[in-house]
């Protein structure tokens, strides 16, 4: 009797464990399929590396005449830098998200300006609303993987005396992410972007003065692209 005892024993266990993981997985894949839409909110840090020209030079020659004062010469350096990125995402269908932002990078750039003998050195800081979309291609109960595209909705310029006016309405970017549970909705994210923001130009003269009284009456940047990497903490609801 022992030995049958024994057999069916083990058949009760091996009965008990497969139900239990069963319905383990069909618990498991029903809390996945319950939540198909959510929100989460993200603060990261960022490191921004410049790809494009890291430096140039640039000038505005109005010649000889009482225009003179308008002429000046300068150059811009693009830097590496760290900044943060404030945003959020709503997603659909547990794949696809619609994601507005909020980014501030500090020291940017550094401009050198001379005119009429006075020299101005100045690191504008960027401010940056942004708004893109994401596909979801991965996503359980710890990590949701994220790739998509995203666009920055103008770009303003502070701390150089006063503001200065960037002409750069729109610039295209790609990223890819990754959020982490670590705690209930708590998670820790990261995420790889590249931003090209073309021909961006600074403008120093009064409006309706550029380009127009001088061969040249705006402060080229040249090509601008860059890469980031942010790095933080969300909370999905």
């Amino acid at each position: 009797m022992k030995p049958r005892v024994a057999v069916i024993t083990a058949m009760v266990c091996i009965v008990f464990l497969n139900s239990s993981a069963f319905c383990s997985e069909s618990g498991t894949a029903s809390n996945e399929h319950v939540r198909t839409r959510w929100g989460i909110m993200r603060l990261q840090g960022v490191f921004i590396e410049p790809l494009g020209d890291n430096r140039v030079e640039a000038w505005n020659d109005c010649g000889d005449g009482w225009l003179d004062y308008l002429s000046f010469s300068g150059s811009i350096k693009i830097n590496t830098t760290g900044g943060v990125v404030a945003s959020f995402e709503y997603v659909l269908a547990r794949k696809y998200g619609i994601e507005a932002g909020f980014a501030y990078w500090p020291t940017i750039v550094d401009l050198h300006f001379e005119a009429s003998g006075v020299t101005v050195d100045g690191s504008p800081n960027f401010i940056m609303p942004t708004i893109g979309m994401n596909y979801h291609f991965l996503t359980d109960e710890k990590k949701d993987l994220y790739a998509g595209g995203l666009c920055c909705l103008g770009v303003i310029a502070t701390g150089f005396a006063s503001d200065i006016e960037v002409s750069k309405d729109v610039a295209l970017g790609l990223n890819a992410g990754i959020d982490y549970y670590v705690k209930n909705s708590w998670s820790l994210g990261a995420c790889l972007k590249y931003i090209d923001f073309g021909e961006l130009d600074f403008s120093l003269l009064p409006p309706g003065l550029e380009g127009i009284v001088c061969d040249n009456g705006l402060f080229g940047i040249g090509h601008m692209n860059t890469i980031s990497f942010t790095l933080g903490a969300g909370y999905r609801f």
